[in-house]
């Protein structure tokens, strides 16, 4: 299982984001409402969010028209991103693919997730995104031409524009149209 997250913001097209993948490996989730423990290892941290995707079937080389019939299930999900790093180093694994990089909620199962939209709140930040900015099932087209896509993979097909700096000994809440879906606790 693996993490395949694109660095691409809501207005900007697949085609060109997939260049910006970055890989994280499961060790890397926190689930279930576990703390997140700051390492030591950076002195300046923030954390980013995202919507999940998780992949219910394998498949390769996948056709658009197709892609919708590989997912099963969205969640609220966050990176939490060593700042002193990246703006020292080029991007790699020690600023993505840590024990504790990824953070993320409940899953919700598409079949009950019919809105054409989602209300996003994570702490005082919240954001609307049509689906259609997600543009999950032409990312998915897209990355099955480079990878095999895997039951239990997860996709991240942009970042949202709700980014907070990480304060030790602080707990943030996000949700999905209304329903809480990630609890972060920093410590």
């Amino acid at each position: 299982m693996k993490i395949i997250s694109i660095n691409r913001e809501l207005d900007q097209p697949v085609t060109t984001a997939v260049n910006h993948v970055t890989i994280i490996p499961d060790s890397a989730i926190i689930r279930d409402g576990k703390p997140f423990f700051v390492p030591g290892f950076s002195s300046q941290w923030k954390y980013q969010a995202t919507i999940a995707f998780r992949v219910k079937r394998l498949g390769k080389n996948i056709a658009t028209r197709f892609a919708h019939r590989y997912i099963d299930a969205i969640a609220l999900a966050v990176n939490t991103l060593p700042l002193d790093l990246i703006n020292s180093i080029a991007p790699s694994a020690t600023t993505t693919a840590f024990d504790g990089a990824f953070i993320i909620g409940d899953w919700i199962e598409t079949e009950n997730f019919n809105e054409a939209s989602l209300s996003v709140k994570i702490g005082d930040e919240s954001i609307s995104v049509d689906l259609s900015q997600l543009a999950i099932e032409e990312t998915v087209a897209q990355l099955s031409q480079y990878f095999t896509l895997k039951i239990g993979d997860i996709i991240c097909p942009a970042v949202l524009p709700i980014c907070n700096e990480i304060s030790i000994n602080t707990i943030v809440e996000g949700s999905l149209n209304g329903s809480n879906n990630l609890k972060l606790k920093f410590k």
